[in-house]
């Protein structure tokens, strides 16, 4: 239980730094171009704290519902759920405020980039178990 516990809150911690990492790399590096890769509307739209909280929380909720069902937790299982999420997302519009990013990143590059935050926190835990 106390493991279980662990990856969750690591899950958190990874998402919420990882949105605040890419919130500098747009907003202040200005990486992604004018757009910020299609994310400065929805950084602007949640704000800096709101934003950061909802991608720790989202991928605490994903890990803790992986669990949950027993799902097998590699690296190769995180990327392809965070692929799958990835298409849901971009599919269903479950974020309307993440429209810009998906008009901006192709299919490829989205799923990329749904796999990655899927498979660190399961890096971070292993490291640190």
């Amino acid at each position: 239980m106390q493991t279980k516990c662990g990856l969750i809150l690591i899950a958190f911690i990874v998402g919420f730094i990882g949105d605040l990492a890419l919130q500098v790399m747009t907003q202040t590096l200005r990486m992604g171009g004018k757009t910020g890769w299609g994310l400065l509307q929805y950084f602007k739209l949640h704000g800096r704290w709101e934003s950061a909280t909802i991608a720790g929380g989202m991928l605490c909720a994903f890990y803790m519902t992986f669990m949950m069902f027993n799902f097998k937790l590699t690296f190769l299982n995180m990327s392809i759920y965070g692929i799958i999420l990835d298409f849901a997302f971009r599919s269903l519009r479950i974020y309307p405020s993440l429209v810009g990013y998906y008009n901006n990143m192709s299919y490829l590059w989205s799923a990329v980039w749904g796999a990655i935050p899927m498979m660190l926190p399961l890096f971070v835990w292993k490291r640190v178990t």
